[in-house]
């Protein structure tokens, strides 16, 4: 083989490696994964897994303190890729009367119904009050938007500890 086509080959072949493993799923995420979501702590290894791979992350708490109901977007590369929310509610509220409004295929209580979950999304109600001025509970649900077949157990696995500190952040009591 001529020197020429042995450099032109083995070129092929660097920059073949090169870009094959920039778009390998193996590589993590381009950017420091957090460890909180809009200022409450949450598990960086279990929130990292739940992110979309990209160059730019940025969050958004929106105009609401976690008083008046923080909706907070994730967003990787201008895209939203994991959202909280947190709503209140008059005393009573219950977790089986978040999904009332709206029919969610696939929704699974679990630890003794304190949560639900689904394909996408967990949720749970704390109970909160004196805290806000808009209820006495607060619903909290999170939604992997760019969900996967493993979104669903990975999120079941972060949100005891992320509602924990949640409540926590809140100053609720018990």
């Amino acid at each position: 083989m001529a020197p020429k086509t042995q450099n032109m080959l083995f070129s092929a072949i660097v920059l073949t490696v090169a870009l094959t493993g920039c778009d390998s799923p193996e590589t993590g995420l381009s950017y420091p994964a957090p460890d909180n979501i809009c200022g409450i702590p949450a598990d960086k290894d279990l929130l990292e897994s739940l992110l979309d791979d990209g160059d730019e992350f940025e969050q958004d708490p929106g105009f609401f303190d976690l008083e008046d109901g923080q909706f907070c977007h994730m967003y990787v590369d201008g895209n939203e890729s994991v959202v909280s929310d947190g709503e209140w509610h008059e005393s009573g509220y219950t977790l089986r009367d978040h999904f009332e409004s709206y029919d969610v295929p696939g929704l699974r209580y679990f630890a003794a119904g304190k949560y639900a979950s689904w394909d996408s999304g967990v949720a749970t109600v704390i109970p909160c009050p004196g805290v806000s001025e808009e209820g006495d509970v607060v619903s909290v649900e999170i939604n992997d938007m760019e969900w996967n077949e493993e979104s669903q157990s990975t999120l079941e696995k972060f949100v005891p500890e992320y509602f924990d500190a949640y409540k926590k952040k809140l100053g609720c009591r018990s």
